[in-house]
Order: structure tokens, then sequence, then C-alpha cells
């Protein structure tokens, strides 16, 4: 019988992701929960991506709570904490906006061409994404639910989407 491993380090170390690619930026816009920003920065760095830019109002985020969530991705990953009005700003050149929220004009993740250059916007736990963000996205996506419940916890969404955009770019 084969020995099998499962140890992800090991597995993981030779991928086949083209190092050409230009990394993802996520966006965590007004997010209040401290432990659901932990999360979103462990994703982006589970995924590679290049940055996590949290847009906030509040001055008071509760950093420690943060970083008990991301572990040690919170020193593996580029993030910072911006003002909504600061935020179109951050954006490199070239990069699309594309807001993951449900909305009447936005198109099913599994139809929709994620662009390489993202920039990976998800939104309030209660209230989404703002409508001015919205009308200056590129794309906007929603991920179909068919359950009783049809809302997602945000991490979990933005887990779905690097996911999808990740396997649109894999190469074998």
């Amino acid at each position: 019988m084969q020995k099998r491993t499962t140890h992800s380090k090991i597995l993981f170390k030779d991928n086949s992701f083209s190092q050409s690619i230009s990394p993802p930026i996520v966006v965590a816009y007004n997010i209040k929960t401290p432990e659901n920003i932990g999360n979103i920065i462990r994703l982006a760095d589970n995924f590679g991506c290049a940055e996590v830019i949290i847009v906030t109002n509040d001055g008071n985020i509760r950093k420690s709570k943060i970083k008990k969530t991301a572990v040690s991705s919170i020193d593996s990953i580029k993030w910072s904490i911006c003002h909504p009005s600061e935020l179109i700003s951050k954006i490199p050149a070239g990069y699309k906006l594309v807001a993951v929220e449900t909305s009447s004009d936005s198109q099913n993740i599994f139809n929709a061409r994620l662009p390489e250059k993202s920039v990976f916007i998800v939104g309030n736990e209660i209230e989404g994404i703002q409508h001015d963000l919205l009308n200056q996205s590129d794309i906007i996506i929603h991920i179909p639910l068919y359950g009783k419940n049809t809302s997602m916890n945000v991490s979990h969404a933005l887990a779905v989407v690097l996911f999808e955009w990740q396997k649109q770019r894999h190469t074998i």
C-alpha cells in the first residue's frame, strides 16, 4: 500500500501556478467583525493575493482580534487600513474592480470571466457594498445559492471567489 502524505506544506510546495500572473487584491469594505477581517487576511495569504485593503470609517478597529484569527498570515501578506475616500487611489493601474454582491445586474460567478488583475471587493456583513462603490465596479458577481438560506458569511464568499479566480488561471 502506498504511503500518503497529508502535510500541506510539502504537498503544495511545488505548484504549477504561473509566476507571471498578477495576484489579486482583496478589499474588505466596512467589515465590522474583526474575526471576519482576520479570516479574509488568512484567505488572501492562502491564495497568494498581493494585499488586503481594509476600508473603514472606524478608527478603533480591534487589531488584536484580527491578528488572533489571521494567525501567521498577519505577517505573511501586505495589509493596510484606509478611509473609504482613499480606496480608489490605492488600486494599481490596470486592475479591475470586481464587486462580490447580489444585485439586479450581477453575473453568476460561474459564467463570468474574472480578470487576471482583479480587485475583489467584499462588503459589510449586513448592508453589503455601498451603491457608489458598486457603480464604480467593472464587474459585479454573485454566488448562486439554492438552499433556504441565501446569504453567506463574507469570508466564505471570498473563499469561493478566490478559488474560482485561481481555477480560471490554473495551468496543468
